[in-house]
């Protein structure tokens, strides 16, 4: 039985060459992880990656209005200060 808290899955088919078959399988044994494991970990990795990649983009691009707009770094002096006694 499900509780609410267990996430939905779903079936994924994909159409693979049996060279990346085979590498597929090499690594997720040397890891100790059935193909399915496998690829769930592969996709979750390359998500949080890109998510990375776009937040670090963002800050990039961002840099310079934080350079020039001295509002949005008014507050900066009290980084890493304790508000908590």
């Amino acid at each position: 039985m499900l509780t609410q808290d267990a996430p939905k899955t779903l079936r994924l088919n994909v159409m693979i060459s049996e060279q990346l078959i085979k590498c597929l399988d090499k690594t997720a044994d040397s890891l100790g992880m059935s193909r399915s494991s496998f690829v769930r970990y592969a996709i979750k990795n390359a998500c949080e990656q890109s998510r990375e990649y776009a937040l670090a983009e963002a800050a990039i691009a961002l840099a310079p209005l934080y350079e020039s707009d001295k509002e949005l770094t008014a507050l900066t002096v009290l980084d890493g200060e304790d508000f908590y006694e």
